[in-house]
């Protein structure tokens, strides 16, 4: 077998990578859909409606030290990715056409770190197993995701998994999907007809009712937010039902993808500038843990350590940046074993001629602040 981990070529359009893999390190787990509990949270329990928010357009550079750039392996088209011919993996795993199956990773964006490690925990299991895997970035653009889902069916992918995007919105790319028999997943999109699996990322009840505790129940918070990914409005929908009945004033705003971590800290230089420091709590608060990284950075920027900040997946930097002091809390997502998980069910959902029944997967959660930072790291030493 070759020893190449992967292949990859350039593209301007979708990025995507194809895959294939020598050595890979044992899967463990503590069982089927096992986890070491430390708040266990009912799938579906966060889910909610909400109101979207206004985008703002900023531009700052300032950020490349506090977040880890994700840079995706690229070709050229969906054909050269076809046309390459690749090494099957040990195991006895067989695609529909005979060779070494196939799934297809479909990116939210090459820019979100913590769900593209939900499809990297897919990705790996997927090939200890002896499948092959391709994954397109689909540059936050839902046309963009229908479009790399009929393309990687066409191209004879075994099953597939989404991210982020609402599978309600992935009409075109499920129709194909169902059309040619491939079973679909969707981290973080839940589910509709042609989707049988899918994984809660919401989960933000726990981290938006500290947030209100920490302010004593009153104050001014900015709320970062990003309306079309569903793990975005079921978090925001938690924050609205923590936040209903106390003294807490709020202002939404929607941040930019791409572009997460500068329009968030461009958004909390000016909210800071518009509440100066007095008696009165304040906080931000990120829907996810990219943008966190940029009002951390805001906030750093014009000296405000008054201001509590929040954010939500528990990502390496994240996690960084509440061990330095820089973010109040993040609340720190199993995402890899949701990955995983939902790879686990697609595969059992094949072999028994897809007659399983539709499921929605909860996670390991728990929040890490100042208190639990030290713990969490020894617990999770991959994060330091």
């Amino acid at each position: 077998m070759d020893p190449m981990r992967g292949v990859s070529l350039k593209s301007d359009e979708n990025h995507l990578a194809v895959r294939r893999v020598a050595d890979r390190r044992p899967h463990h787990t503590s069982g089927r859909f096992g986890h070491r509990a430390i708040r266990q949270s009912p799938a579906g329990a966060d889910r909610a409606a909400r109101t979207p928010g206004t985008a703002p357009s900023f531009n700052d550079e300032d950020m490349e030290n506090l977040m880890k750039k994700h840079v995706p392996l690229t070709v050229a088209s969906f054909a050269a990715a076809a046309a390459m011919s690749l090494s099957g993996c040990s195991g006895g795993a067989e695609g529909a056409g005979g060779g070494s199956p196939t799934l297809g990773l479909v990116q939210f964006s090459g820019d979100d770190v913590f769900s593209n490690s939900a499809l990297e925990g897919a990705a790996e299991l997927a090939e200890s197993q002896g499948w092959e895997t391709i994954t397109v970035d689909a540059k936050g653009s839902v046309d963009g995701a229908n479009s790399a889902m009929t393309n990687l069916v066409t191209k004879g992918v075994d099953a597939l998994i989404v991210s982020v995007f609402p599978s309600t919105a992935l009409g075109s790319g499920i129709a194909a999907a169902q059309e040619a028999g491939v079973p679909v997943a969707n981290w973080g999109g839940g589910q509709a007809e042609g989707v049988k699996f899918s994984s809660d990322t919401g989960l933000g009840d726990a981290l938006a009712e500290k947030l209100v505790a920490d302010m004593g129940g009153k104050g001014e918070l900015l709320a970062l937010t990003y309306p079309p990914g569903l793990p975005c409005q079921s978090r925001e929908a938690s924050l609205d039902q923590a936040v209903e009945g106390t003294d807490v004033t709020v202002t939404k705003q929607q941040i930019t993808i791409p572009g997460a971590v500068s329009s968030a800290s461009d958004a909390t230089v000016a909210w800071a500038a518009a509440h100066p420091q007095s008696s009165t709590p304040l906080a931000v608060w990120a829907c996810y843990d990219d943008p966190a990284t940029g009002v951390a950075a805001g906030l750093k920027l014009v000296d405000r350590t008054d201001v509590m900040s929040y954010g939500l997946n528990g990502t390496k930097e994240a996690v960084g940046l509440v061990q330095s002091g820089d973010l109040t809390a993040t609340l720190w997502i199993n995402g890899p074993k949701q990955g995983e998980d939902l790879f686990t069910l697609l595969q059992e959902d094949l072999d028994n001629g897809q007659s399983s029944e539709p499921q929605e997967i909860g996670g390991e959660t728990e929040v890490v602040d100042a208190t639990t930072v030290a713990e969490f790291l020894e617990l999770h030493p991959e994060l330091r």
